[in-house]
């Protein structure tokens, strides 16, 4: 079986760029007959090597996806089309786009599987785009890209029935497959700092920072020896961001020296972080999956996180869930967790337990499972 891959995702400092690399690293021992093609829009990525067993492709661009793809632009029509024919020139007998973020046209009728990890621009727009001219690209590259699928992959219970009620996509034709912590995060010994409530993920619309820093004002006034440390890249991410007004809040409510934004986290470096904190808060108003809960339950991290979307289902009894839009209930939970050990030493122990349900070899079998039965439907045909 030949399987074509856009590489688009490959560089991406996000979930989904995390969760390209680590599903990749694990399929070709899986089923050695598996030929991967990687389609890459810049001649290397240095950071993140690809993984014995995937031949690249490397396509002249004007720029990376990331480069050009961000929430305020659009990758040039030359470009998409150079990666068009590169695809084109090569016979597959499945294609796979790991995210619709990075799609382009195939101008053969290859099989495609589509990766779409949530619907969060369908259904809160202002979350994801600054304009409505943004928005209408976004969707007609969705449509596009659904119009040439077969099938549908995404990464959680809760996005498969949005994916279903958003674009009427029949549900027994879209799969999921979950994400998992990589065996670089385990439990480890904390750098000397001073107590921390952590955030990892975007610094973004969709994350409700702002209620976390609010509910943390709270806490700061009963616990009042605590800190509160976002981690995210707040300078070259290229989604909408809103890092000014979260810096101004923080100034309104006094809590200048108590809360720190990283910057950027290499990978090499969450563990670490996870390890030293206390728990982690994840109060995002929706989630397709929410990677950094796993991260933090396979360090035995206690979590805190909103309910109502995919974390409900990812953190499941792990941890303490709260209501999004509600800040005493975020400041109270968190209190618990800080002021009770019993409490906290035995969500420790779920969040290992939770963690350990996942694993990427579970996730790459089930996408080469999909892929072997789009392929397998495809000889069938002809």
């Amino acid at each position: 079986m030949r399987v074509g891959i856009d590489g688009g995702c490959w560089g991406n400092r996000r979930g989904y760029g995390r969760f390209f690399r680590e599903v990749l690293a694990e399929m070709p021992a899986l089923d050695p007959s598996v030929q991967y093609t990687i389609f890459l829009d810049v001649p290397a990525y240095a950071d993140h090597p690809l993984p014995d067993g995937v031949r690249a492709v490397h396509v002249s661009t004007s720029a990376g996806v990331n480069q050009t793809a961000h929430a305020s632009g659009r990758r040039p029509v030359s470009d998409l089309l150079r990666m068009s024919w590169a695809v084109a020139r090569e016979k597959m007998d499945v294609f796979y786009f790991p995210s619709v973020y990075s799609y382009f046209p195939l101008l053969r009728p290859e099989p495609t599987l589509l990766g779409i990890c949530d619907t969060i621009p369908e259904r809160n727009p202002e979350f994801t785009f600054a304009s409505r001219r943004e928005q209408r690209f976004w969707d007609w590259k969705v449509r596009l890209a659904l119009a040439q699928a077969r099938r549908v992959l995404t990464i959680s219970q809760y996005s498969q029935r949005c994916i279903h009620e958003q674009f009427g996509w029949p549900m027994d034709q879209i799969d999921v497959v979950h994400l998992a912590a990589s065996r670089a995060f385990h439990p480890g010994e904390a750098a000397l700092r001073d107590p921390y409530v952590l955030y990892v993920g975007g610094i973004s619309p969709n994350k409700n920072l702002a209620l976390l820093i609010r509910a943390f004002a709270r806490l700061h006034q009963r616990v009042p020896g605590v800190k509160l440390v976002l981690g995210g890249d707040h300078q070259t991410d290229g989604f909408k961001g809103n890092y000014a007004e979260l810096a101004a809040l923080i100034q309104a409510e006094n809590l200048g020296g108590l809360v720190e934004f990283t910057g950027y986290v290499p990978e090499s470096d969450l563990c670490g972080l996870y390890c030293g904190a206390e728990l982690l808060a994840f109060p995002s108003l929706d989630e397709g999956f929410g990677l950094p809960a796993v991260e933090a339950m396979a360090c035995g991290l206690p979590v805190v996180a909103s309910r109502g979307h995919a974390l409900e289902e990812v953190v499941g009894e792990a941890g303490l869930l709260v209501n999004a839009c509600n800040e005493g209930e975020l400041a109270e939970a968190m209190e618990r967790i800080l002021t009770d050990p019993a409490l906290a030493a035995a969500l420790r122990a779920k969040s290992l337990r939770r963690a350990a349900d996942f694993s990427w070899k579970k996730t790459a079998e089930g996408l080469l499972n999909v892929l072997r039965g789009m392929a397998g439907e495809e000889q069938v045909r002809r």
